[in-house]
């Protein structure tokens, strides 16, 4: 009698050409005269493979011309022993395990002895389908399921081994995987002798995996300083908190980690290991930066399919490197013709791995607040992108009568809006222009601010001519520099074109404030940050211009009461039937509302009735609503909403057509962000 070697491959699948596939090798040796049964017994407990509820099927191929051939008893057993005596060698003769539930192989049975006879169908009360009593438990999706016990139904194997390193984690011991496969996860304690195991298998060769056997009771000394200083890696901590990163806006801390992780679990961390835990939720959430990038052409289609008459635009360089994207969505360009088409536009950086700048594009609705009309990612602020941003605005918006840009003052924002919108005018934001007098002249005190600021806003020649003056005795270099400039450029009565209240960016501003915390995600997430901004803001934008009874929205009716208090105290006299003059004090304004216009400046430009205005109008017993701008009107805000932007069907769901799948997306070719923590400021 001698001892044969064998090699066992398992846990892998027949192919229709009688090939098995995906297998793992294990190894067993047995004696030259064994029986099926010993064979069978041996290569179970070599497997763990359970045969009060498992069938074994065992094939080996002789060639391979010959079809695999099946060990079902004693005779089968001493053809392949005498078979493999030509060849000792643990490499040749291999086996071939196969494994099935023994209850689908009962009901299997059941349903052809019912077919033959009916009587043996009262005595076999077995499931019609062992599938659906499989499926009678919850399934669980969670990794953070605190409980574990058996019976419990997994959505797949992924979810089954976090769950078990996060309960790891929180019993404070360790264990090893003995089997892993992906029809199996069995897992041991590090201790030797310790009877600890947990098993795990598919259901019927799908995804999901259940719970066998589960023996949660230590025999070993859990006490031991092994165990108490458990290494606990990043990634099962970041399992743990991803829940937590969520909500980009989140403010979660290492230290925040390091606070729960000891009160909720008793696990006392270093900060560097809690940082490393954030790193690696962030990860588990966004993915990797790099592959971000491959995942925006089958975005940019199902937004284009979703939203249609929006512009997306995607460029890459010729290495397939990514260059710009731009999204303005169709609910923007359709609300875009209901506001005053004063366009502000700004660039903020980006915090993300690869960097880069946002560009935005923005406006004023009717009620004063911001409406986003476009956003990009660009590698920087130079003369190629700005110019690449205004020509795919153009195509979204066009161009209409009286518009015009405000701006930060940016050189390839004046070189690129020259060039797309020759002849446009183009504005300065007031704030900029005082920050660069601050920084050159080292002049920031309170009168020389406040003068500037009125001369900026002056309604007339004659208010801005006598502040001018005030600047120059205040400091001539202030006055040249601003004369440099050009007035046109800031100062509102020079203004070619009427821009009314947007005398700044701060809307653009504002909008960088909100998308703040969106500035560190991967350029996908980004882009979905801004979308859901926008189909949040339109909603919410909309049940308050449902819920406003004015005739003009929120800012410009403010702005009309406190002009309507203002003209109580003013005495009016009629001329003729639309112009009269208007006392306040000693001083006298000329109002005519045929024109739209009063001597103090405010009623043209405001292009909403002033103190002077309403006083007239109130001599005349006749209401302001024909005297302000339809881009003020309730009627303007609601069709500016009217369009939703509606959500965007899980990525799962998404039916993308191969080619642009195939599409190739690499990251920028410049320098990445230096690794570890971003400055916040």
């Amino acid at each position: 009698m001698s001892k044969i070697p064998i090699m066992l491959k398992s846990s892998g699948t027949w192919d229709n050409y009688g090939i098995f596939r995906d297998f793992e090798v294990d190894a067993i040796v047995v004696d030259d005269n064994a029986s099926y049964g010993i064979l069978s017994s041996t290569i179970a407990e070599q497997l763990s493979i359970d045969t009060s509820d498992k069938i074994i099927e065992i094939k080996y191929i002789v060639n391979e011309n010959c079809p695999p051939m099946e060990i079902r008893n004693d005779m089968g057993v001493r053809v392949y022993m005498e078979t493999k005596k030509e060849n000792k060698n643990l490499g040749s003769y291999p086996l071939c395990i196969s494994v099935r539930d023994f209850n689908m192989e009962l009901a299997i049975n059941n349903e052809s002895t019912s077919a033959g006879s009916s009587g043996s169908l009262n005595l076999l009360e077995f499931p019609s389908s062992p599938a659906i009593e499989e499926y009678q438990s919850e399934i669980i999706t969670e990794s953070t399921q605190t409980y574990i016990e058996e019976g419990q139904v997994y959505q797949d194997k992924q979810t089954v081994a976090a769950a078990m390193k996060n309960y790891s984690v929180m019993h404070k011991f360790q264990f090893r995987v003995k089997r892993s496969s992906h029809r199996s996860y069995w897992l041991i304690c590090v201790a030797e002798s310790c009877k600890w195991h947990f098993k795990a298998t598919s259901i019927n060769d799908s995804a999901m995996f259940k719970i066998r056997s589960f023996s949660r009771q230590h025999t070993c000394c859990l006490m031991d300083e092994t165990f108490i200083q458990r290494k606990r890696t990043a990634a099962v901590l970041g399992s743990m908190v991803v829940p937590k990163y969520c909500d980009p806006k989140t403010v979660y801390t290492p230290k925040d980690i390091q606070t729960d992780m000891l009160s909720e679990h008793g696990l006392n961390l270093s900060y560097m290991q809690a940082w490393r835990a954030k790193e690696k939720a962030l990860q588990f959430l966004r993915g990797n930066p790099c592959d971000s990038y491959n995942k925006l052409p089958k975005y940019f289609y199902i937004l284009e399919k979703n939203y249609p008459c929006s512009v997306v635009k995607l460029k890459k360089a010729a290495d397939d490197c990514f260059l710009y994207a731009f999204v303005a969505l169709c609910t923007s360009i359709n609300g875009w013709q209901h506001c005053r088409p004063v366009v502000v536009v700004d660039g903020t950086f980006l915090k993300s791995a690869y960097m880069g700048i946002m560009l935005t594009a923005s406006t004023m609705d009717a009620a004063g607040t911001i409406f986003p009309l476009a956003y990009a990612v660009v590698d920087s602020e130079n003369d190629a992108s700005w110019k690449w941003f205004f020509e795919q605005f153009k195509e979204a918006y066009g161009e209409r009568p009286s518009m015009c840009v405000v701006s930060d003052r940016h050189e390839s924002i004046l070189k690129a809006t020259s060039v797309v919108y020759p002849g446009m005018a183009h504005y300065s934001c007031m704030w900029h222009i005082w920050t660069n007098i601050r920084s050159k002249f080292k002049k920031g005190h309170l009168q020389l601010h406040e003068l500037y600021f009125a001369t900026a806003r002056s309604y007339t020649l004659d208010e801005f001519n006598e502040r001018m003056l005030k600047i120059e005795e205040v400091d001539l270099r202030v006055k040249s520099y601003l004369y440099d400039i050009g007035y046109h450029r800031w100062s509102r009565v020079h203004a070619t074109v009427n821009r009314t209240f947007t005398m700044t960016s701060n809307i653009a501003e504002s909008l960088n404030a909100v998308t703040k915390d969106a500035r560190e995600l991967p350029i996908f997430d980004i882009f979905e940050y801004m979308r859901t901004l926008l189909e949040r803001w339109t909603k919410e934008k909309l049940s308050k211009a449902k819920g406003t009874f004015t005739y003009l929205g929120h800012k410009y009716n403010k702005e009309l009461e406190d002009n309507s208090t203002l003209s109580q105290k003013l005495r009016v006299r009629a001329s003729t039937d639309h112009i009269h003059t208007v006392l306040d004090g000693v001083k006298r304004y000329i109002v005519c509302l045929e024109n739209k216009k009063c001597s103090c400046g405010q009623f043209q430009l405001d292009e909403l009735p002033c103190a002077h205005a309403l006083a007239a109008l109130r001599h005349r017993n006749e209401t302001y609503e024909n005297y302000c701008s339809p881009y003020y009107t309730r009627k303007s805000l609601l069709l500016t909403y009217e369009m939703p932007v509606n959500p965007l069907p899980d990525e799962g769901k998404w039916d993308v057509p191969q080619h642009i799948l195939d599409e190739v997306v690499k990251p920028p070719a410049g320098d990445k962000r230096q690794p570890g923590r971003p400055h916040k400021e």
